[in-house]
C-alpha cells in the first residue's frame, strides 16, 4: 500500500535514517492491512507497544554497548567463483556476523550481492531502477502486471498461487519513486528456490507485455457490461491510488514531493495519478518494460545459510539468455533552488470541521553524502522529532497552533534526502505562516544554541542500541539488509559500505566528545543556508469531493458521446472478455507448471516456546522464557484491568500516554524522555483486551481478560534502572497536566480521523465483531468508530471540567496500582536463560516495592464487564466519509458458544482469500483487497474488503463465497497446496521478543500447547468435505450477517436503492 516509506520499512542499518517523512512514498502489489490476529494462535493485536520507543546508555557506559549486546559469528565459509562471475569484492560486516560478496555477471554485468549469515530466513530479491518521465503510474503497474502470468509458469497469477501454497516468510513487491523491488523469503530451501525461480521468470518474462488484457485489469480500462449503462474506469491500481488520495496526508505528499522535485522524476508520481493513469497506452506499458527490466539494469540480492554456488547457478540460467546492453536510467539530481516557494493546494473535507495543514520541506543536498554525514543525519532526526520530547516536535505541540504534527525531519530514502515538518489541524490559512516561523525559529535558535548534552546522549544511544539489537520484528533481516544496501547501491554506490556502522559511529562519538558542533553545522548548512525550501499548505473543501465525482461523471459522459456505435460495442465486448478470462480457471497444464512443495516437506511438529511461571510473592507471578537474545533483557509488567469500569477503560489510550510523555514528580516530560533513552532500548505502554478461550471449541462470549502492559528492554548492567523508570512511570507520572492532555486529545482524534479514510476496514471490521462478544466490544470502545466520540466527548471535558477529568485519571492509576492479589500484577521476562537466572534477585525486590507502593487502593473492585457492554444491535450500518473508495465489511457468528471448531476453519478462510475473492473482489471487481478471516475463538466471521469502488457488488461476492464452497470440487493437488499455505502462516519466524510475549498471552487466555498442536494435526487432515460443510455455515451466515461500510456518500444512496436491508447511515467526521 502506498505509505511513508520510513514508516513502513524503518529499521536500523548503517546511517540510513530512523524516522517517518510524509514526503517519500512506496507503494506495494499487496496492502500490509492490519487486522486483529487470530487470538491465541498468532502474535497478539498489540497497539503500538513500542511507537514511544526511547533508548539506551549513558555516556559513560556506551562503550560497554557493544560488549553487552552478542553479534553472531562470521560464517566459516571458502571463498567462492564462479565461471560466469566475477568477483568485484569480498567483505565482512562485522557489525552482524555476516559475509558479503559482490559479483558482476559477465555477459550482462548485473550486480549481484551475496551474503552468507547464519540465518534459515533466506531472502532473494531483484531490484531494477525504474524512475518514470510522467505519473501514467507505469512503474506501480507494471510492478503488478509482472506477477499475472510468465513464460515458464503461464497461469494467471503466479504470485497468488504463491500466496495459497508456499512457505513464504515474506512475499510481495515495491515500487519506489525511483526503483521497483521484488523480494521474497523462506526458511525451507526447496521452497526458497520455487520462490526465487517463479520472480525471475516474472520478471524477465511476463505475460504482460504480450496480453493487453493484464493491463486492463492491473491498471485501468473502461468498462460497459451493457451499450446502455454508464461507461466507467476500472484497474486494480487505478482504485488504489484513488483510495490513496482520499487520505489528505496523501494527497499533501503528492504535492510537498512535486513542488520540491520539480526538475527530476521524483516531480512526477511513480504510483500513478487517478487523474492521469487513463492516459497509459499498451505501448507505453511494453517499451518500459523492455528498456528497464534488463538484466543489465538489475541489482541481484541473496541472504541467508544456503550454498553461494547454487544461487549463483540459479540466478545464471536466466541472466545468460541476455546480452549486456547500455541502459541509462540515472537519476538526474535536482539542482537547489535559490528562492523560497509557497504551494497551496485543497483536499476533500468532511462537514464544517476541516481544518488546514501546512509543512515546511528542503531538499538538504545536491551532491551525494557519505556515510558519516548520513548517520550523524540521523541522530539529528532523533533530537529533533524522534519522540514526544524532541525538541522540534515538541515546540510544534506546543505551540498550540494545530492538532497533530507531520514529518519525520530527515528522510534519505531517495537520491537527495529531504526534510519535512508541520502540522494538521490548522484554525485558519493565516495559521501555515506561524507554522513556518516557529519550524524556522526553532531551527536557528538550535543552530546558535546547540542541544543539550542530555538529549544528545540520549539520541546516540536510541541510534546505537536499534543498530546493535538489529529488531526487525516479523520482518526477515535479509530482507533489511537488502533495503540497506540499496539505499546506495541504486545510485551506483558500495552496497557493503551501506551495512555498516561501527567507524561511523566511532568518529562521530569522537566529534561529540571533541564538541565538535556536528548537529548546528548540519541545521545551518542543510536547512537555514539553504533556499531550496517548500511551505505547503492544504485547504479543506467540503465540496471537493463532489466536484471531483461530478467532473470524472462528465468527463466519461462526454467520452461516451464522442464514442461511434462500433467503438460502444467493441468495449462491451472487450468487457465481456476481460471478466470471461478473469473469471476462467487456468487449465490443469498450467497449474502443474508452479513449483510446490509437498506434505511431507513440512514439519508435523508444532513449534514449542519455552515458558516457565513461578509465584513469587502475594499473587503475582513472574513468567519467563529463556532462550537466546543477544544479551538483552526484554520486560513486560502486565498490570489487571478489571478493576476498571468500562468507561474508565475508554480512558486507558489516554492514561498510557500520559504515564510516559507528561513527566513524573521527580524529571519533566523532557527529562524524563531523556533518562528513558539514556538508560533503556525502549520503553512503552499499552493494553490488551482478549477473550478467553475455551480449548477447542467457541469461548464464553462474557469472558474477557485486560492487562495494561509496561514493555521494555536494556543491557544487563541497566535492569536495576529499567526497573526504577518502570515505578517512577507507573506511580508518580504527572497527570495533572492539562495542556499534555489537550495535546494527546486532540492529535488522536486527528489521527483516528485520518485513519478511518484510509483504513476504513479495520474500523468496519471492529464494529462488526463488537456485536458479539465483550473483549470486541471493549476493543471498539478504545479504539474503534466509538472511540472517535469518545475522544471528542473528552477534549470537551477537558477544556470545561478539567478537575473531573483529572480525578478519574488518578482514580484509575490507584485502581491499577493495587498490585497484591492473585493476577493482579504480572511480569513477563525473555532473555538468555543465564541472564534470567542473574537478575531473579532484582525482580523480585522490584515486585516487593510495587507491593509496598502508596499510591494503590486497598480494596480491588472487581467489574463485571459484560454486565456494563452494551453491544452493538443488528443491522447494516455505513458511515460516509470523503473518499472515493469503500471498505465493506460483512459478517456474523458463524459458530456459537460451545460448539467445537476444527483448524480446517484456517485452510478454508486462507483459501477464500487467495482465491474466491481476490479474483472476484480484487481482480474482477478492482479492489485493492479482498479478503476474509475466522476467529476460532469467538466463532465470528468477516468478510472485507480495501480500497473497493464496489458496495453493493462487493456484498453480492460475499454471499457467494458461500455456494462456492458448499459446492467445491477440489483436486488433491489443490488442498494440498492449501494446506501447505496455512502451515507458512502458522510458523511464521518471530524475534525473541515476538515469541516471549506471543507465549505469555497463549498463557493469559488458557490457549495450551496441546491445543496448538490438535489444531495442526487438524490442518494437515483437512478434506474437501470440511470445505463444503464451512460453505453451509456460511450460507446459513448470509441469511443473518450484518454489512459495515466506511466509503463515500453516493456509494451508500446508489446502495440503498438497490438493497432491502438498508444501511442506516451514522455521522463520523
Amino acid at each position: 500500500a502506498r505509505r511513508p516509506i520510513r514508516a513502513a520499512l524503518c529499521f536500523s542499518i548503517g546511517g540510513f535514517a530512523l524516522s517517518a517523512s510524509l514526503v517519500c512514498w512506496v507503494a506495494s502489489r499487496t496492502p500490509r492491512l492490519t487486522v486483529p490476529a487470530v487470538r491465541g494462535y498468532s502474535t497478539p493485536s498489540f497497539r503500538a507497544v513500542h511507537t514511544n520507543s526511547r533508548a539506551m546508555l549513558t555516556k559513560a557506559s556506551t562503550n560497554k554497548l557493544a560488549g553487552s549486546i552478542a553479534i553472531s559469528q562470521l560464517p566459516d565459509a571458502e571463498t567462492v567463483e564462479h565461471e560466469a562471475y566475477e568477483t568485484v569484492k569480498i567483505d565482512d560486516i562485522a557489525e552482524y556476523g555476516a559475509r558479503a560478496t559482490l559479483f558482476k555477471h559477465k555477459k550482462t554485468g548485473t550486480e549481484v550481492l551475496s551474503v552468507e549469515k547464519d540465518d534459515e530466513n533466506k531472502v532473494f530479491g531483484i531490484v531494477f531502477r525504474t524512475p518514470p518521465k510522467d505519473s501514467t503510474g507505469i512503474p506501480h503497474i507494471l510492478e503488478h502486471s509482472v506477477l499475472c502470468g510468465s513464460r515458464k509458469y503461464p497461469v494467471k497469477e503466479p504470485f497468488t498461487e504463491l500466496m495459497k501454497s508456499s512457505l513464504n516468510t515474506f512475499l510481495n513487491a515495491f515500487t519506489y519513486p525511483d526503483r521497483t523491488c521484488y523480494p521474497v523469503a523462506s526458511q525451507n530451501l526447496k521452497d526458497f528456490y520455487n520462490l526465487v525461480n517463479v520472480y525471475l521468470d516474472a520478471v524477465f518474462f511476463p505475460r504482460a507485455v504480450s496480453d493487453p488484457q493484464v493491463l486492463a485489469q492491473e491498471g485501468w480500462h473502461y468498462e460497459l457490461d451493457k451499450e446502455d449503462d454508464p461507461l466507467t474506469r476500472k484497474g486494480v491500481v487505478f482504485n488504489e491510488m484513488k483510495g490513496v488520495y482520499s487520505q489528505p496526508d496523501n494527497l499533501m505528499g503528492k504535492v510537498e514531493l512535486e513542488s520540491l522535485f520539480p526538475d527530476n522524476t521524483y516531480g512526477v508520481d511513480s504510483g500513478g495519478d487517478p487523474k492521469v493513469i487513463p492516459s497509459l497506452t499498451f505501448e507505453q506499458f511494453k517499451a518500459f518494460h523492455e528498456d528497464h527490466y534488463h538484466p543489465s539494469n538489475a541489482r541481484v540480492y541473496f541472504y541467508g545459510d544456503d550454498p553461494v554456488k547454487e544461487r549463483l547457478d540459479l540466478l545464471d540460467s536466466y541472466l545468460n539468455e541476455f546480452d549486456r546492453r547500455n541502459v541509462d536510467t540515472k537519476i538526474e539530481w535536482q539542482k537547489l533552488k535559490e528562492n523560497p516557494r509557497y504551494v497551496e493546494s485543497k483536499f476533500a473535507s468532511a462537514g464544517d470541521e476541516g481544518k488546514y495543514m501546512s509543512s515546511v520541506n528542503w531538499v538538504v543536498h545536491d551532491k551525494p553524502l557519505d556515510s558519516s554525514e548520513k548517520l550523524a543525519i540521523s541522530v539529528l532526526s532523533h533530537l529533533l522529532m524522534g519522540n514526544s520530547a524532541a525538541v522540534l516536535k515538541k515546540a510544534l505541540t506546543d505551540s498550540g497552533l494545530g492538532e497533530q504534527v507531520l514529518g519525520g525531519a530527515f528522510d534519505d530514502t531517495l537520491q537527495q534526502t529531504v526534510f519535512s515538518a508541520g502540522l494538521k489541524g490548522l484554525s485558519t490559512k493565516e495559521d501555515a505562516k506561524k507554522v513556518e516561523n516557529l519550524i524556522v525559529d526553532t531551527l536557528t535558535k538550535l543552530a546558535k544554541e546547540g542541544f543539550p548534552d542530555e538529549a544528545i546522549a540520549a539520541s546516540m544511544n536510541t541510534i546505537e542500541f536499534r543498530l546493535r539489537e538489529f529488531n526487525t520484528g516479523g520482518f526477515p533481516k535479509g530482507l533489511m539488509f537488502m533495503l540497506g544496501a540499496l539505499e546506495g547501491w541504486i545510485y551506483d554506490r558500495d552496497p557493503i559500505e551501506g551495512l555498516r556502522f561501527e567507524e561511523d559511529l566511532k568518529s562521530l562519538k569522537e566529534k561529540l566528545a571533541a564538541k565538535e558542533p556536528v548537529f548546528q553545522n548540519i541545521i545551518k548548512k542543510m536547512l537555514l543556508d539553504n533556499s531550496h525550501r517548500v511551505t505547503v499548505t492544504m485547504e479543506p473543501d467540503k465540496e471537493l469531493e463532489k466536484i471531483e465525482l461530478d467532473q470524472e461523471s462528465n468527463e466519461l459522459k462526454g467520452i461516451k458521446e464522442k464514442f461511434s456505435v462500433e467503438d460502444i460495442k467493441s468495449i462491451v465486448e472487450e468487457t465481456k472478455a476481460l471478466k470471461a478470462a478473469q473469471a476462467a480457471e487456468d487449465p490443469p497444464e498450467a497449474r502443474a507448471t508452479m513449483p510446490r512443495l509437498s506434505l511431507e516437506d513440512l514439519d508435523k511438529k508444532q513449534r514449542d516456546i519455552p515458558i516457565e511461571v513461578a509465584e513469587v510473592a502475594e499473587g503475582t507471578k513472574i513468567v519467563s522464557h529463556p532462550m537466546s537474545t543477544s544479551g538483552i533483557m526484554y520486560m513486560d509488567i502486565a498490570l489487571n484491568l478489571d478493576s476498571l469500569s468500562i468507561d474508565d477503560l475508554t480512558l486507558l489510550p489516554l492514561f498510557e500516554r500520559m504515564l510516559t510523555e507528561s513527566g513524573t514528580e521527580k524529571r519533566d516530560s523532557v527529562a524524563l524522555s531523556q533518562y528513558i533513552g539514556t538508560h533503556t532500548g525502549g520503553l512503552g505502554v499499552s493494553h490488551m483486551i482478549d477473550q478467553k478461550v475455551n480449548g477447542m471449541k467457541i469461548a464464553d462470549p462474557d469472558s474477557v481478560i485486560g492487562h495494561l502492559v509496561l514493555r521494555a528492554k536494556c543491557v544487563p548492567e541497566k535492569i536495576d534502572t529499567m526497573l526504577d523508570i518502570a515505578k517512577e512511570v507507573l506511580t508518580s507520572a504527572k497527570l495533572d497536566n492539562k495542556q499534555r492532555v489537550l495535546e494527546i486529545l486532540k492529535e488522536t482524534k486527528a489521527g483516528m480521523e485520518a485513519g478511518i479514510v484510509g483504513s476504513g476496514h479495520r474500523f468496519a471490521a471492529g464494529r462488526l465483531s463488537a456485536r458479539y462478544t465483550v473483549a470486541d466490544y471493549i476493543g471498539e470502545q478504545m479504539g474503534g468508530i466509538s472511540y472517535l466520540a469518545t475522544v471528542k466527548q473528552l477534549l470537551k471535558q477537558a477544556e470545561d471540567d478539567w478537575p473531573t477529568l483529572q480525578k478519574r485519571l488518578e482514580n484509575i492509576r490507584s485502581a491499577l496500582l493495587s498490585t497484591k492479589g492473585d493476577g493482579r500484577m504480572l511480569i513477563n521476562l525473555t532473555a538468555d536463560k543465564e541472564l534470567l537466572e542473574a537478575s531473579e534477585k532484582q525482580f523480585k525486590e522490584f515486585i516487593a516495592t510495587m507491593h509496598a507502593n502508596e499510591v494503590g487502593h486497598d480494596v480491588v473492585t472487581k467489574h463485571d464487564w459484560a454486565e456494563e457492554a452494551k453491544l452493538v444491535g443488528s443491522g447494516n450500518e455505513g458511515f460516509p466519509v470523503p473518499t472515493q473508495v469503500n471498505y465493506v465489511g460483512f459478517g456474523g457468528q458463524l459458530y456459537q458458544p460451545g460448539d467445537e471448531v476444527s483448524g480446517s476453519a484456517q485452510v478454508i478462510s486462507k483459501f477464500l482469500s487467495t482465491g474466491f475473492l481476490w479474483d472476484n473482489v480484487r481482480v474482477i471487481g478492482g479492489a485493492y483487497g479482498g479478503f476474509c478471516g475466522f476467529d476460532p475463538v469467538s466463532g465470528l466471521f468477516r468478510y472485507l474488503s480495501y480500497r473497493d469502488p464496489n458496495l453493493v457488488g462487493t456484498i453480492d461476492n460475499y454471499k457467494a463465497a458461500a455456494d462456492y464452497l458448499a459446492n467445491l470440487e477440489l483436486s488433491q493437488d489443490d488442498l494440498e497446496k492449501a494446506i501447505i499455505g496455512t502451515i507458512g502462516d502458522v510458523d511464521s519466524p518471530q524475534s525473541a521478543d515476538q515469541k516471549g510475549f506471543t507465549a505469555f498471552t497463549r498463557w493469559l487466555i488458557g490457549r495450551e500447547h496441546d491445543d496448538l498442536q490438535k489444531r495442526r494435526d487438524q490442518i494437515l487432515s483437512t478434506t474437501v468435505e470440511d470445505f463444503r460443510a464451512f460453505g453451509r455455515k456460511l450460507q446459513a451466515l448470509n441469511e443473518k450477517g450484518d454489512s459495515v461500510v466506511v466509503g463515500s456518500a453516493p456509494a451508500f444512496e446508489s446502495a440503498n436503492k438497490d438493497l432491502e436491508k438498508k444501511f442506516e447511515l451514522l455521522e463520523i467526521l
